[in-house]
């Protein structure tokens, strides 16, 4: 027997204090429940003499995720991915201790989550998607990554698009902002000329608008305010000519593609086989939701047999939830592959556990706590980092639009605006005079006398 408080733990005798070592060979060593030795996290639904069965999948297609090796030569079973790594990130965060130990199967997904179901095994770990119909029978965590299914095809030049080339930098309204802005600033300015005293003759505007944009007008300007309203403009047209020509250069030197195939109607009308992982849940949501034939699904076993089967034709298109088809973009992202169509049913990847068991909410919890602490993010930049992709597929156009302008057109457009009411203000001037009595009588008074 012994004292214990909160400040000094467990002692002989509370009024001796100056040594807290000594405490350990005094009493002895203290066993906690279990027999260990250690100071437990806390409460703990599991016995420590029995810890719990969980499932892995040893025969999933993406080994980045799930991956066991068998060493015959140690006799020992490596286990890792990215889904062991955020799982065990989820236990460290847990209040109390979780004993467990993993046990592959070799099965498809939806028999070892049956397993779990039927109390064979007590969990399951590993890039499980959550669906519907099978929140009947266990218990999922909260997905520790978004999913959804998505489709890719290979690419094929855009031959359409290479004969449009000079349109590329710029978008349509960017062009027609362009236009429009060039053709009001080039009459605004015939007009002004046209005020001053010179004819339409004299200023050539259609030749006039054309030496604009080449920044050398043929004819000089009589009048001053003319040549203030080209000033901005054609600052304008520097500034655009040069990002069109860095833009056009950039284009011609990246590959121009789009995907073979657009959408998934198109498969089913062409009757195209597609391909995906046999032993997920893809194959009967492709023939129960997406309506596909089966003997137009083939099952394709690893990452790897993908690129074989697309360069073979077996297969026209490939479906994979998401986390797979990024993995799978990043290491063959120089190999002519892309997403393409709408992304189905979106979901995500989750943990499974026995239906009523509290350790999915208690690892729901942590996992939301690992994932907080920037933990679930850092483990899939991990994963992705080992395929360098550095020169992805470029499948849009990038054109730019009159945003990065808007300034320049702004003051262009001022200036024009400004001008124009100068000048119509002038003309009217002009006019109302010529048309008022007085000036006519004047005119009259002033015409010399015809000789005889």
């Amino acid at each position: 027997m012994a004292f214990w408080s909160p400040r000094y733990g467990f002692s002989e005798n509370l009024m001796k204090h100056t040594d807290m070592n000594a405490f350990a060979e005094v009493l002895g060593p203290i066993y906690w429940p279990g027999g260990l030795q250690t100071t437990p996290k806390g409460w703990t639904p599991v016995d420590v003499d029995r810890p719990l069965k969980i499932g892995i999948p040893a025969m999933g297609a993406f080994t980045q995720f799930v991956n066991v090796r068998y060493d015959p030569d140690t006799n020992e079973t490596d286990i890792s991915g990215f889904s062991i790594d955020v799982f065990e990130a989820a236990v460290k965060h847990l209040p109390y201790q979780l004993p467990y130990e993993f046990v592959p199967f070799n099965g498809s997904y939806d028999e070892m989550v049956e397993l779990v179901s039927n109390k064979s095994l007590d969990a399951a770990v590993g890039d499980i998607e959550v669906i519907a119909d099978r929140y009947h029978y266990v218990e999922f965590t909260q997905p520790y990554i978004s999913s959804g299914l998505e489709m890719v095809v290979t690419v094929k030049p855009d031959k359409l698009k290479e004969t449009e080339m000079l349109v590329w930098p710029f978008t349509r309204e960017m062009w027609f902002l362009l236009f429009v802005t060039h053709l009001s600033v080039c009459l605004v300015a015939c007009l002004m000329e046209i005020v001053h005293g010179r004819s339409l003759e004299d200023i050539g505007a259609f030749w006039f608008c054309i030496d604009c944009l080449l920044f050398a007008p043929r004819e000089q300007f009589k009048n001053p305010w003319a040549r203030l309203l080209l000033a901005p403009w054609l600052l304008a047209i520097v500034v655009v000519t040069a990002t069109f020509t860095a833009s056009l250069s950039s284009m011609m030197t990246v590959s121009r593609v789009q995907p073979s195939v657009l959408d998934i109607e198109t498969l089913k009308m062409t009757n195209a086989t597609v391909g995906c992982n046999g032993n997920s849940f893809i194959v009967r949501y492709l023939i129960n939701v997406l309506e596909f034939r089966p003997e137009n699904i083939k099952s394709i076993a690893s990452i790897s047999d993908y690129p074989e089967a697309f360069e073979r034709k077996d297969i026209t298109a490939a479906f994979f939830v998401s986390p797979h088809a990024k993995v799978f973009l990043a290491k063959y992202c120089n190999a002519g592959f892309t997403k393409t169509g709408s992304v189905y049913k979106p979901s995500g990847f989750g943990f499974v556990f026995q239906k009523g068991s509290p350790l999915a909410i208690d690892i729901s919890e942590a996992m939301l706590e690992a994932t907080e602490s920037g933990q679930v993010e850092k483990l899939e930049k991990q994963m992705l980092s080992s395929y360098n992709c550095s020169s992805p597929i470029n499948s849009n156009n990038g054109s730019i639009g009159p945003e990065p302008f808007s300034g320049l057109f702004l003051i262009a457009g001022f200036a024009c605006a400004l001008a124009f009411l100068v000048t119509i203000v002038r003309l009217v001037r002009e006019h109302w005079r010529n048309f008022l009595p007085g000036n006519v009588l004047v005119e009259v008074e002033l015409q010399p006398n015809p000789v005889n």
